[in-house]
């Protein structure tokens, strides 16, 4: 998936923000996919350093080097440099290896210097340069040799826009002038007189490399990322999307009071004891309010730059998320389209609960199975088909869709040689359409049995000290919960001792990571029992994923917001 089907808003929906506004929280959103859901927006051959550099991350807090003075210090190093090359490829233009070795170590100092912050420093390009050189009769050679090999792994980590240019510096290294070639039989190594083309062609690729690494630490912002692992990447990345989150709601809202206000707004809407939650987190009661109706949720954005003080409407519109939750209003909106899809499979389930003339228990059962797994095939498929954007005829064919694969349940419950009474029929289709309708007291039944036991398990497990008991570690993996967004328009720890970095993490709520389980930990959270008329394998499944998704969405946003909530 391109990075353009990952945008949170767009120019033409908000006509309100600066384009830059509108920019930094497209790309913030894109970070946020990267911590929530990396297989959504990383593709395969790709790392996630190779993701950030492609867009262009730096940490949120980091200075900007003034101009005028990083235009002068380019100048003194562009004079220096020139002089420092040419001295190398005359002493690598000696045809004893005796004389070409001590500078060649130099040289490979220089590339360990520049390439070290892109390694690890157990990568075997590191380990290539910072070991002693091996005696030889052509060190030369030895040397494109080792650029190869250095290209290759370059290309493993570079942002992709990087790819044509290691390639082509790659295949230029097969290209190779020979020890007895004179300068014109190489034009395109520009070797000044007394410098052999071989040296000079050596010396090249050896700045090419260094420049290489150069722009590509630019592409980082910050060099010490390359040499992290994955996990420390993660870590890293988690941390500064909070940052990123919180400035960025503010500036849309005009600070933390309206921030503030428009959320105690949302919570004060529903009644205290409605819910199982504490009053401290009565939001999370208000949160499952909003995923349990049928209206879509949204966060609407300011229609002007807010004011500090500036009032909050009386009547906000129906089912408006507050500010805190911007960033996860996409998930929130899978999550609530994930619900409807689990309802509506149970509720058509029941219907297929009907007389067995001459099927045995085991038999029907198996046509439930069968019948269940059709049905949540048919809307799971619609729901990843919204993702995409893709609602062509969806809405059309999807109810004579779920109410054929009721006939065809019932049809294979009473007996697959004889038709179904074309009245029977009729009658099934009607009941299908009566049962789909929000007002259907089956529906509704359902509906409010499975948000209000989910809505229990998310109280238990978000509470601080009951997560971790209940939460089962997986270890050091890197699997991440996959989180979708509806592709609609909204506007309806660091490990190790060895790396040092300063983090605006200031202003994040003390205690930001106290235990709420993150997007992007190798922890799973299961649904504990079974909910009447949800009895299925897959709608099981089905519910501890939701649950899943719900828990940690709640911890990121309280790990952002908790001191504005």
């Amino acid at each position: 998936m391109s990075v353009a089907h990952h945008t949170l808003v767009s120019n033409a929906a908000v006509n309100s923000l600066p384009v830059e506004l509108v920019d930094a929280l497209n790309q913030t959103y894109f970070l946020h996919l990267l911590v929530t859901d990396p297989k959504k927006v990383i593709p395969p051959g790709k790392s996630l350093l190779s993701m950030l550099t492609h867009a262009k991350f730096k940490l949120a807090d980091e200075k900007h080097q003034n101009e005028t003075q990083t235009k002068i210090m380019n100048r003194v190093k562009e004079v220096a440099h020139r002089a420092f090359w040419k001295d190398a490829a005359e002493t690598l233009s000696s045809p004893l290896p005796s004389e070409q070795l001590p500078r060649l170590k130099l040289l490979y100092n220089d590339l360990y210097e520049a390439l070290k912050p892109l390694f690890p420093k157990n990568h075997p390009v590191i380990i290539s340069l910072t070991s002693p050189l091996p005696p030889t009769s052509s060190p030369l050679h030895s040397t494109i040799h080792l650029l190869k090999e250095i290209t290759m792994a370059l290309r493993e980590r570079c942002a992709p826009v990087r790819d044509e240019f290691i390639d082509a510096l790659h295949m230029s290294l097969s290209d190779i002038p020979s020890l007895s070639s004179k300068p014109d039989q190489h034009p395109e190594v520009d070797a000044p007189l007394g410098i052999t083309p071989l040296a000079q062609f050596v010396v090249d690729k050896i700045k090419a490399v260094i420049e290489l690494s150069e722009e590509m630490k630019v592409d980082l912002n910050n060099f010490v990322l390359g040499s992290m692992s994955e996990s420390q990447l993660r870590g890293v990345l988690q941390n500064d999307v909070k940052v990123r989150e919180r400035k960025l709601v503010l500036a849309v809202w005009g600070g933390a009071e309206v921030v503030r206000a428009r959320w105690r707004s949302w919570v004060a809407r529903v009644p205290s004891t409605e819910g199982p939650a504490s009053e401290d987190r009565n939001w999370i009661s208000a949160l499952f309010r909003a995923l349990e109706s049928d209206q879509p949720v949204y966060c609407a954005y300011p229609p002007k730059q807010v004011q500090p003080d500036a009032a909050i409407e009386e009547t906000p519109p129906a089912n408006a998320l507050p500010p805190q939750l911007l960033f996860s209003t996409p998930t929130l909106i899978y999550i609530q389209n994930y619900l409807q899809a689990i309802v509506i499979t149970a509720a058509l389930r029941s219907l297929t609960r009907l007389p067995r003339a001459s099927t045995s228990a085991s038999a029907s059962e198996d046509v439930r199975s069968e019948f269940v797994t059709r049905i949540w095939a048919l809307l799971s498929t619609e729901i990843e088909d919204a993702l995409r954007g893709d609602t062509s005829e969806a809405v059309q064919t999807k109810l004579i869709n779920l109410a054929d694969e009721v006939v065809r349940a019932r049809q294979k419950s009473i007996s697959v040689d004889s038709p179904i009474n074309p009245d029977e029929e009729k009658n099934l289709r009607a009941a299908v359409e009566r049962t789909l309708r929000s007002t259907d007291p089956v529906f509704i039944l359902l509906k409010k049995r499975l948000v209000g036991a989910l809505e229990k398990q998310v109280i238990l497990h978000t509470t601080s000290q009951a997560l971790s008991p209940l939460i089962s570690s997986k270890g050091e993996g890197a699997k991440v919960p996959q989180k979708m967004q509806t592709g609609k328009d909204l506007n309806e720890g660091r490990e190790g001792k060895r790396m040092k970095l300063m983090f605006a993490d200031s202003i994040l709520p003390n205690g930001a990571d106290n235990g709420s389980l993150q997007p992007g930990s190798d922890n799973t959270v299961k649904f504990d029992g079974t909910i009447p008329g949800f009895e299925d394998d897959i709608l099981q499944h089905s519910i501890s994923e939701v649950l899943q998704k719900l828990v940690e969405c709640i911890g990121w946003v309280e790990g952002i917001w908790g001191d504005l909530v």
